[in-house]
């Protein structure tokens, strides 16, 4: 499977800056779910479940997320968001 460049930042720092296979989370106007090569486009991200898919899938992380921005381009997703919790 192809991955893509994923950084999640929170207000403390840089939590995870690692290649994944998918992203899944709540955007503004719904569920969302981001793979390699994904169309371009920025988003308001809505608190709740964030799941991280790696190519091991043992290796996958959920988190609670709060509020936050997703930009998402055709190398790399970055996810700005108030809280983490893995």
């Amino acid at each position: 499977m192809k991955t893509f460049e994923l950084k999640v930042i929170t207000p403390k720092g840089a939590v995870i800056d690692k290649q994944v296979s998918g992203l899944y989370l709540r955007g503004s106007e719904g569920d969302l779910a981001i793979f390699a090569e994904h169309i371009p486009f920025v988003t308001a991200v809505r608190e709740g479940k964030c799941t991280i898919v790696y190519d091991d899938a043992s290796d996958d992380t959920e988190a609670e997320i709060g509020a936050g921005m997703l930009n998402v381009t055709r190398d790399n997703v970055t996810l700005i968001t108030e809280t983490w919790k893995a």
